[in-house]
């Protein structure tokens, strides 16, 4: 196997897992109410946005993974009108109705880019299994790939969530979630809102039916 088909299979490899990993979201703060109401079930999701559609998507997206850790979650757009601004007395009456006991907010905070400086590696490529002769293979198990170091540009999107007990209008939870080089809207949404999620679960803020 020739260097150049080396480096061509090196490369190929290293951008197909670089799309695979997709967006990478972290909780940049996570803060718990000390003395936070047993665990709830019946959660309203309310995505704070001017495009419904994306709307639509973030409050789906976001209870199904609530209702897939337990919750019996409901986005809000079922419950309530999706192209009118929201009140105090519409939701109140939604958790009257539907016996909700917390309601998760999302707002979007900023959509930053920032410059990350990418460090020079090099990849050794693996050599062929061929009966060639030691030589032959000696010289071609040392193929290099060397990639300089640069720098790009990292989008950064930063979102806010809250839940309240609905009963009280107590805030339970509220963290604020990076997510970094999502390639779109939705994988923006699939990474927030697995991450915020799962974090909810694990604080021990979902019960189970």
């Amino acid at each position: 196997m020739s260097t150049s088909m080396s480096k061509s299979i090196s490369a190929a490899v290293f951008l197909t897992l670089v799309i695979a990993c997709g967006a990478r979201t972290s909780l940049s703060t996570v803060w718990k109410a000390p003395a936070a109401r047993a665990p709830v079930t019946r959660i309203l999701v309310i995505a704070i946005a001017d495009n419904p559609i994306s709307k639509r998507s973030f409050e789906d997206t976001f209870a199904a993974e609530l209702n897939r850790r337990g919750a019996e979650a409901a986005p809000s757009y079922l419950l309530l009108p999706a192209d009118e601004r929201l009140n105090e007395e519409m939701v109140r009456e939604v958790v009257r109705q539907r016996d909700i006991e917390a309601v998760a907010i999302t707002r979007l905070l900023k959509v930053d880019e920032e410059q990350q400086y990418v460090p020079p590696r090099t990849d050794y490529a693996r050599g062929p299994y061929y009966h060639g002769g030691l030589y032959g293979y000696y010289g071609s198990a040392y193929d290099v790939v060397h990639t300089p170091g640069y720098w790009r540009t990292v989008t950064i999107v930063r979102l806010e969530t809250r839940l309240y007990d609905a009963q009280t209008a107590d805030l339970l939870w509220a963290a604020e979630s990076e997510t970094f080089e999502p390639a779109s809207t939705a994988d923006t949404i699939q990474s927030v809102t697995k991450a915020v999620s799962k974090r909810i679960a694990d604080d021990g803020l979902i019960s189970k039916p």
